[in-house]
């Protein structure tokens, strides 16, 4: 954090909710080798796009939306042809700044989105457990 505070290092990022048709949240609680935030129960994905063409695209926040695609596969085991990148729906954007553990922190320019799907047509991909949804 004190990078953070005495750089100003903004930075893209993105947070994905997925609802089931009953409005339930899948939530995971993150590793524990996380640098940020372990072990805390979040939303269902949040991370960073990364420096390529694919999620370097402003239109539409297209961009965003394919690097969340990717990180839903690298995280839960979704694979992207079961999330289309025109289906997800940006919400907002934030700017977001919080202290972690004293030293690492996260400041962030941050597009939110959502997904509306069916959880059981994700139950065969999950590589994480679940237990139930809020």
């Amino acid at each position: 954090m004190e990078k953070i505070e005495s750089e100003n290092l903004l930075h893209r990022a993105f947070s994905v909710f997925l609802f089931n048709s009953k409005y339930e949240l899948l939530l995971q609680q993150r590793s524990s080798t996380k640098v940020t935030f372990p072990l805390v129960w979040t939303n269902t994905c949040c991370s960073h796009p990364l420096y390529r063409e694919s999620e370097l695209i402003e239109e539409n926040c297209l961009g965003v939306r394919n690097a969340a695609q990717r990180k839903l596969l690298d995280e839960l085991g979704i694979p992207s042809e079961e999330l289309p990148v025109d289906e997800f729906i940006p919400l907002s954007r934030i700017l977001y700044k919080a202290p972690s553990d004293g030293k690492w922190g996260e400041h962030e320019r941050k597009i939110i989105s959502s997904y509306k799907i069916e959880f059981w047509q994700l139950s065969d991909h999950l590589t994480c457990s679940f237990r139930s949804f809020v």
